[in-house]
């Protein structure tokens, strides 16, 4: 189950909320039931000892909410969405206003791939993952303006900054979609969160890394950087 949660979690700035909604969602899909025990209501219950809540866009009970919104599938090709990241963009731009996707940021889809899970009891669970990624560059003096971001103090006020979103969607067998598991970049709580740590963590005191490194130490440098970044 700890395992299996990994694909209900988003793909960017993942947390123990996040994860512990992914914990207890894949196990409702693969054990509806869970009267016997009850053993998701206590594991939720030992999280929330420790200061851990379930995450933001979640039921009462802890599980991620399925996704109810009118979507359009009559432009996707079903068999291609299985396994073409280019089908689940396709589907995603279709559907850019019901999933509240940020068009002014680059998207791109990552992967997709499919998934079987067998249950307790024999019952099989087939569904396709797919995961996309958003990036939106601001300058240090849009970051209130446009997602109402306190930049950090100090910092050159054109100093190009990028946000990062993004998303798992879990298709069903049909190929529709059941869950939109996002960190939205819109999403001003989280994100200045992770621009205050950056700043903390002294990011911003060094110059922004160039576009194209000249050397293997520097090409090195910027891969710890973008880490520390996303």
């Amino acid at each position: 189950m700890a395992i299996r949660a990994l694909d209900y979690c988003p793909p960017t700035d993942l947390t123990f909320s996040d994860y512990l909604s992914a914990l207890l969602t894949i196990d409702r899909e693969v054990v509806p039931d869970d009267y016997q025990y009850g053993y998701r209501k206590w594991l939720l219950k030992n999280f929330n000892d420790y200061g851990i809540r379930q995450a933001g866009e979640t039921d009462v009970d802890g599980t991620w909410k399925r996704c109810d919104q009118e979507l359009i599938y009559s432009r996707s090709h079903y068999d291609s969405m299985l396994h073409e990241p280019q089908e689940v963009f396709r589907f995603i731009w279709e559907n850019r206003n019901a999933l509240k996707i940020d068009t002014d940021s680059y998207i791109e889809v990552e992967s997709v791939r499919p998934s079987v899970r067998v249950g307790p009891d024999g019952f099989v669970l087939h569904e396709t993952v797919a995961e996309y990624i958003q990036i939106l560059t601001l300058q240090a003096n849009e970051l209130k303006k446009r997602l109402s971001i306190i930049p950090p103090k100090g910092i050159d006020p054109t100093r190009r900054i990028r946000i990062f979103g993004g998303g798992a969607l879990i298709f069903d067998e049909y190929g529709q979609l059941k869950y939109q598991i996002a960190n939205r970049i819109e999403n001003t709580k989280h994100q200045q969160a992770r621009i205050d740590y950056l700043g903390e963590s002294g990011f911003f005191d060094e110059p922004p890394p160039p576009t194209s490194p000249p050397g293997p130490q520097s090409q090195l440098a910027q891969l710890h950087r973008m880490r520390l970044m996303g």
